[in-house]
């Protein structure tokens, strides 16, 4: 749940079968971007040029829908603020710690690391009095923590010797991603819409990478032939641009509880499309972590208030 939300806002009521759509369809595209980053990175591109690579195309893609439909991002300064702040935390610093363990690690593993950010989420609430600490969402972030350790402990648990850093980077980057949305529940600005906000942070995240992959000299060519590091790092930018779009319209509409349940689909999307297209083949272990992340998102995700059931309506959306 992001917190500054009311929990009263993920109304208990009939929730039409759109936006369950719209929750698998972001959880399907997150866990597809997952395996194209992995694409993108075993073609030979680098973590920084391909995070650069990524925000521009959803940055691109989000502004554009923002002038044709509510307008374009307000230059105010609490409107910069939240665009440099969620630039950097949810945007820039995970894009290049998950390419770069999309590099040796399978994506179905990524995935795993990727889904524990509602769990860290929680944690944050907890420290900073947002939330109460309750003994069965406790219980979740506990159960989070020990998929980690199956995922980093056990010898035979990767692939090969020498993989767990890369799991703890992946974790990193999840918990990076906990702290924008902790700042993204508390913070967002008034009066601006999902897209425009989608557009500021993807944005904001190239204008942070731009200066890194010019100076370390990783951009990625944009003038050559085009293969699969372009097109991977692009189908990437398209997918997030368009997932976390969704996910602050859906929090908005349906609410933060509802919404909440897409960690379910992306573990088990970045697992299937793993299998799909890498043909990745999973030890019990890593089984057993993706069980305990299922049961762990469950534990943690807020309850429903009970109230009379009402129809959910779509918000109109204002700038």
């Amino acid at each position: 749940m992001h917190p500054g939300l009311n929990e009263n806002d993920a109304r208990d009521g009939v929730i039409a079968p759109v936006y369950y759509l719209l929750l698998l369809g972001m959880g399907l595209a997150w866990g597809l971007a997952l395996s194209l980053a992995k694409m993108a990175g075993g073609a030979g591109g680098h973590p920084i040029g391909l995070a650069l690579w990524q925000v521009c195309v959803s940055g691109l893609m989000t502004f554009a829908l923002s002038l044709l439909t509510t307008g374009p991002l307000p230059l105010r300064r609490d409107v910069l603020r939240f665009s440099a702040f969620c630039g950097a935390t949810g945007v820039a610093f995970p894009a290049i710690a998950l390419f770069w363990s999309a590099l040796y690690l399978p994506a179905g593993v990524v995935a795993i690391a990727f889904a524990s950010m509602p769990l860290f989420t929680y944690v944050l609430s907890v420290v900073f009095r947002v939330e109460p600490g309750e003994r069965r969402r406790l219980l979740g972030v506990v159960l989070g923590l020990a998929a980690i350790a199956l995922l980093v402990l056990p010898k035979t648990s990767l692939p090969a010797p020498g993989l767990a850093p890369w799991v703890v980077l992946a974790v990193v980057a999840s918990m990076s991603m906990s702290i924008e949305n902790f700042y993204a529940g508390g913070f967002r600005p008034r009066g601006v819409s999902s897209i425009q906000l989608s557009s500021g942070r993807q944005l904001g995240a190239a204008a942070l990478l731009l200066p890194v992959a010019l100076l370390t000299g990783t951009a990625v060519p944009v003038l050559q032939g085009w293969g699969t590091v372009q097109w991977a790092a692009t189908g990437t930018g398209v997918l997030s641009g368009i997932a976390y779009t969704l996910l602050l319209y859906v929090i908005r509409v349906a609410g933060p509880v509802f919404a909440s349940q897409t960690a379910y689909v992306i573990t088990l999307a970045g697992v299937g499309w793993g299998m799909l297209l890498f043909d990745e083949r999973h030890s019990a272990y890593i089984w057993s972590a993706v069980a305990l992340t299922m049961v762990a998102v469950a534990l943690v995700k807020p309850r429903a208030p009970k109230h009379r059931a009402t129809p959910v309506r779509p918000v109109v959306e204002r700038s």
